[in-house]
């Protein structure tokens, strides 16, 4: 499953978080969302962010990484 870190240029409170939590998500698969899903919700919501990074995890049990890593960074539309 891909996973994203979002580097944001303010910190969030839970009080800010929550009402975005309730908010619809956009059509599609969310198990394993894809970048430009991600982009469309700070886009929807004017979420400020500096970059998107997708991540890997190790799985000690398996003795691997999760997923490939992606080394671009993607700056927010101006």
């Amino acid at each position: 499953m891909a996973r994203y870190i979002a580097v944001h240029p303010v910190a969030f409170t839970e009080e800010q978080l929550k009402p975005l939590a309730r908010e619809p998500l956009p059509e599609g698969d969310w198990e394993a969302p894809v970048r430009e899903a991600l982009l469309e919700i700070f886009e929807r919501y004017a979420i400020p962010y500096e970059t998107l990074y997708e991540v890997r995890r190790f799985d000690p049990a398996v003795g691997e990484m999760e997923a490939v890593p992606v080394e671009e960074k993607i700056p927010q539309p101006v």
